[in-house]
């Protein structure tokens, strides 16, 4: 059985409120230093995995989570390999770590990875702002987290592919943790500081977006997203501009090819459930078959429309979006809601079936049918993390967040802005 604060740690929407804004552009950048020596205590450095068959082809997962972070369900994860600059070459003295049950957030843009669980001989260099202070970074989700943390530089492998001198957030890292209650707000929001705070070592945001801010924040120096230190000391923060280089970035549109954006592709799920399912997360549109595929665009914002079909509904969300890092299908609804044990989810007196049409900016429709069963039940002995069926309130008659049930049994694309493929000109979903 299930307490209700386990059950709170379940409701997951992550959407990068950054997101809301359109951003273009690419780069990196970042001090250089020697490598530092491999120090005692935390998690150990390790070699580059084997190459895949596939270079371009990783495995993703749904299961239990990383230990000891309560019950998660449809949390899809993969392994994120992350490396000193200049140490990621097959064959050379490699100073790499690869960290399990990363989120896979096709709502956020850019790598976040706990510092709880990153290996401290990594040592990666700060990226620094105008003012030679470390840049620091907040990410506001739409479920009212955050993440809070510094900037760095690093090499990030996922399956075959890397790209070099990244700029990723460190989450958590307690040099920076005071800061948010010694400046006025700069990461409002339930801070995420821990792996049972997030069901995850980290977040990989592979959305639709090359950079999580965008011009605003390269022209803005009160943007909400990048801050600075007020001095040497750190005791206080500023706003800080982030020129397109600094920003925390899409690490699929810095490869050097299949960086036009991705493919996720799980199984079917019966109903109710699963322990566990593994499906492939494909870099790059245009290597694989693309019959049958509709493709809706977005809006600069990323948003498309969605319209139910279903009586006494509201049935006109405008501001829809698709969310491998939200845990349900997230809208407001004339659905029975869950009481104590399933706050947030929606639990219907029996399985509700409700067909959607969902509509691009282009004016390309795509209708579908979904189900929704009673959260309580499907919770029950918190042995299923995969479920088909979950979903709940979301407090906003706009929105309509297609999240992680929306995956199983398909394949999905996502097409970063800016960037050409055989779908057409991204941002795009297709499916």
């Amino acid at each position: 059985m299930m307490c209700c604060a386990d059950l709170l740690h379940l409701r997951v929407a992550l959407v990068l409120v950054a997101t809301l804004l359109s951003a273009c552009g690419g780069g990196g950048g970042g001090e250089t230093a020697s490598t530092p020596p491999n120090v005692p205590g935390g998690p150990a450095l390790n070699s580059l995995p084997a190459a895949p068959a596939v270079q371009n082809e990783m495995r993703v997962y749904v299961d239990a989570g990383p230990p000891d972070t309560g019950y998660n369900v449809n949390r899809l994860y993969a392994d994120v390999t992350v490396c000193f600059p200049g140490k990621s070459s097959p064959g050379s003295a490699t100073q790499c770590q690869t960290i399990e049950h990363v989120l896979v957030d096709t709502g956020s843009t850019g790598l976040r990875l706990l510092s709880s669980v990153m290996a401290p001989a990594l040592s990666l260099n700060r990226q620094m702002s105008t003012d030679d202070l470390p840049l620091l970074n907040c990410a506001q989700f739409v479920d009212n987290t955050s993440a809070w943390g510094p900037v760095v530089i690093a090499d990030i492998v996922l399956a075959g592919m890397k790209a070099a001198n990244l700029p990723i957030q460190v989450v958590g890292d307690p040099a920076f943790n005071s800061l948010t209650a010694a400046t006025p707000s700069p990461c409002s929001g339930k801070a995420m500081t821990t792996a049972k705070e997030l069901g995850a070592n980290g977040i990989l945001g592979v959305g639709l977006f090359k950079e999580d801010c965008g011009v605003r924040c390269s022209d803005i120096v009160n943007n909400g997203a990048y801050y600075t230190c007020n001095d040497a000391g750190c005791t206080a923060t500023v706003g800080a501009r982030a020129n397109l280089a600094q920003q925390v970035q899409n690490p699929v549109a810095r490869f050097a090819t299949d960086n036009n954006g991705v493919r996720i592709n799980l199984p079917a799920v019966a109903a109710p459930g699963a322990p566990l399912v593994e499906g492939t997360l494909t870099i790059g549109i245009g290597t694989q078959s693309l019959a049958s595929v509709t493709v809706l665009s977005t809006n600069p914002s990323g948003r498309i429309t969605t319209r139910l079909a279903a009586p006494n509904q509201p049935n006109n969300f405008t501001d829809s979006f698709i969310d491998s890092g939200s845990n349900g299908l997230f809208f407001d609804s004339t659905i029975t809601k869950c009481g104590p044990g399933g706050e947030g989810f929606y639990c219907p007196a029996s399985p509700t079936t409700l067909s959607a049409t969902l509509e691009g900016a282009n004016g390309a429709t795509r209708a579908l049918s979904f189900t929704v069963d009673k959260a309580t039940d499907l919770f029950a002995g918190g042995v299923k993390h995969v479920l088909p069926t979950l979903a709940g309130d979301i407090g906003d008659a706009r929105i309509f967040d297609w999240g992680l049930p929306f995956f199983y049994g398909r394949r999905v694309f996502f097409g970063i802005e800016g960037m050409a493929s055989t779908l057409g000109p991204g941002p795009f979903y297709a499916f």
